[in-house]
């Protein structure tokens, strides 16, 4: 009997594995998003009235996060230049690094422990390289006071300064809600960027924000006392081109987040952030920060579309990338990192086969790399297929597009 039940318990223990590995297996699927599902994760007010509901931070965060992007012109189908390009700041997004000496070693401080510095960015290092071209001679010395040969100087410094501040990372305010005009999307995440002047999103907001918290008394962003955020659009023009801006954001008053309580928990339970949203660029075989190198040199990679026949990426300057990026090949040295084998495998007896002799065998002279090579020449060559591009808009009020998400960005969730 006692033997039983120990059976028995082992069973329950082996049914509690399987249905937690089948949870475990299905967490990873669900948490590779397609374009899609990270466009729906964009708020970027468009339509004439939209409604904004701010989130209550995770422990730990803000309301309002900061964070970083460079907003720089790129390449883009059609031989064009894409301009307003957001991309992903790693210097002043993510955790500082050891400083290495010339031979790659750590460099310590006086207490022994090794020195940080910013991560490195590309785009990061061509603004300091432009910056560093200015004539130091004029420090100090105000227009007013400069003779004319010294403002001839400061005019060179000027176009200097102007080219140094297109790569120099912005900063952006994102904002945790939900979009009450497409509830479905759940979570979605707001963000704009920094105005110097005052003028910006960010200086629309927080005084209705204020002016409700006082009134109310009540956190605005409350899942049962907050406020929903009514943004009026309306039609602007700036150096020729129009865009939406915001022209007044109000509070609607208290309200629960939801009147359904399970649609509300499963808004505040989502434990998504702006870095599984806004992720960094990359391209097909390259890493983000080589993307940045080539966004730097002006060759950035892109999406080519314009011949809906041949669609395919282009590498300025780097056939070699461009042929692999266009080019689906089974490597037969690759190291398959989740290479999968049948469950039941361990528990099968190993099979030992003795009565085999060379002679029985006979002779085989092909080399292991010539094994698959016919089957190989004569298969077709598949090209990839990436999404179709997809732009988001998002500070309008600066006219700022972004392609966080440019086309082919998610060429890693295609299915081949």
């Amino acid at each position: 009997m006692e033997n039983q039940t120990q059976t028995g318990q082992q069973d329950m223990s082996q049914l509690k594995s399987m249905f937690s590995d089948y949870q475990k297996k299905q967490s990873q699927t669900t948490n590779k998003k397609s374009r899609e599902d990270l466009l729906a994760k964009y708020f970027v007010p468009r339509k004439a009235k939209e409604i904004f509901r701010i989130l209550p931070p995770k422990a730990g965060r803000k309301h309002i996060d900061e964070a970083f992007f460079h907003v720089i012109s790129t390449n883009a189908a059609g031989g064009k230049k894409k301009h307003g390009t957001v991309i992903y700041c790693p210097a002043h997004n993510d955790p500082k690094v050891p400083k290495l000496d010339a031979n790659g070693k750590p460099l310590l401080d006086g207490n022994g422990a090794p020195m940080l510095v910013p991560a490195p960015c590309p785009l990061c290092a061509k603004h300091k390289t432009w910056l560093a071209k200015q004539d130091p001679s004029l420090k100090g010395i105000k227009k007013e006071n400069m003779n004319d040969l010294q403002l001839v100087v400061k005019a060179k410094n000027d176009e200097i300064y102007k080219e140094a501040i297109k790569w120099e990372a912005k900063k952006f305010y994102i904002v945790r809600g939900i979009d009450k005009g497409l509830e479905k999307d759940g979570v979605k995440f707001w963000r704009f960027k920094h105005n110097y002047k005052n003028q910006g999103t960010l200086d629309k907001v927080l005084p209705i924000l204020e002016d409700y918290m006082t009134s109310q008394q009540a956190d605005f962003s409350d899942a049962l006392t907050g406020t929903d955020l009514n943004i009026i659009m309306t039609d602007s023009e700036f150096n020729g081109h129009v865009y939406k801006a915001i022209s007044a954001i109000t509070a609607k008053g208290k309200s629960p987040l939801h009147a359904d309580p399970q649609v509300m928990q499963a808004w505040l339970d989502d434990d998504i952030t702006w870095r599984d949203v806004f992720l960094p660029k990359k391209a097909p075989n390259t890493t983000p920060y080589e993307f940045l190198e080539m966004c730097a040199g002006g060759t950035n990679p892109y999406w080519e579309d314009t011949d809906q026949t041949n669609k395919h990426w282009v590498f300025p300057g780097r056939p070699d990338l461009e042929t692999k990026a266009n080019t689906r090949t089974m490597n037969l040295d690759s190291e398959e990192k989740n290479f999968e084998q049948a469950s039941d495998l361990e528990e099968l007896p190993r099979v030992t086969i003795s009565n085999i002799t060379p002679e029985k065998v006979g002779e085989f002279t092909d080399d292991a790399s010539d094994v698959g090579k016919e089957t190989l020449a004569a298969a077709p060559v598949v090209e990839t297929a990436p999404v179709a591009d997809a732009s988001v808009e998002d500070d309008v009020e600066d006219d700022v597009e972004d392609e966080n998400l440019d086309s082919g960005s998610d060429y890693d969730d295609l299915p081949f």
